[in-house]
């Protein structure tokens, strides 16, 4: 029991720290688009945990897997599977992501893709091993926010990698378009742990990468809108489950890495 109190508090001050730095960084990215805007606005904090217990029979060396969590207002964690969001408010969304690794096999649904690498996942989008799913997308100012890690291997990362479109603002996080790949083409793999992919059918309405830091655990915040309304599903791009792809297991469980939202 105590142990989970304090993992709990954990969070906690995990929140209130980032919040700190969430509103500076709202400000700065959204005044200059929405002026004086006095539009609603809505939060939602999502926490991933690596290792948790999965009762797969058919990979049962691999019962530890990570998931998705919604923390709620009372402090505890609640399901994923089904997530309620307004639509034509701003959300705001923070990723408290415990997990860490790179992700190689960003964006691959399957492991007989063919040579081009190019395949259909469950939902039926066409995706890419590419550096698709490691771009933000659907944000407000097309940019998600990072509030921690080392500061010293931050700066090296991001700045030998300007290219992805990355720029670094002290005291308001890390404004972040992309995450880079690291390593060699065998080896390496993209700075990025999981997704939050929100997508319509073929469509990706909005895709945040959540960055894989150097010391274990981060903290990513970016504001969008969902501007029509309906059922939608979110899912998590990078390959994190069981089988021969990682598209098993966790990947294909409602509250694990996948569910949907219901936006009124």
């Amino acid at each position: 029991m105590s142990a989970e109190k304090t993992f709990y508090t954990i969070i906690a001050v995990i929140v209130v720290v980032a919040g700190v730095g969430i509103g500076a960084a709202y400000y700065d990215s959204v005044s200059s688009v929405h002026a004086v805007s006095a539009a609603p606005s809505s939060s939602l904090t999502l926490v991933i945990t690596p290792s948790n217990w999965y009762n797969d029979s058919i990979h049962p060396a691999h019962q530890g897997q990570p998931a998705y969590f919604v923390l709620e207002p009372n402090g505890t964690l609640g399901s994923s599977a089904s997530i309620t969001l307004p639509s034509h408010q701003l959300i705001s969304l923070t990723i408290i992501d415990y997990d860490s690794g790179i992700s190689p096999g960003l964006g691959n649904a399957t492991s007989n893709a063919g040579s081009t690498g190019v395949a259909q996942n469950d939902q039926g989008v066409l995706i890419q091993n590419s550096s698709y799913f490691a771009n933000v997308t659907g944000t407000v100012g097309g940019v998600e926010y990072i509030y921690n890690g080392t500061a010293a291997a931050e700066n090296a990362t991001f700045s030998s990698n300007v290219t992805n479109g990355i720029s670094i603002n002290h005291g308001t996080g890390w404004a972040v378009k992309s995450l880079p790949w690291v390593g060699n083409a065998s080896s390496g793999g993209y700075l990025v742990t999981h997704t939050f992919t929100v997508i319509n059918g073929a469509n990706v309405l909005v895709n945040i990468p959540s960055w894989a830091g150097f010391d274990g655990g981060t903290v990513t915040h970016a504001s969008f809108y969902i501007n029509q309304t309906g059922t939608f599903s979110w899912q998590c791009y990078a390959p994190c489950g069981t089988g021969p792809s990682g598209w098993d297991g966790a990947m294909a469980t409602a509250g694990w890495m996948m569910g949907t939202i219901s936006v009124s």
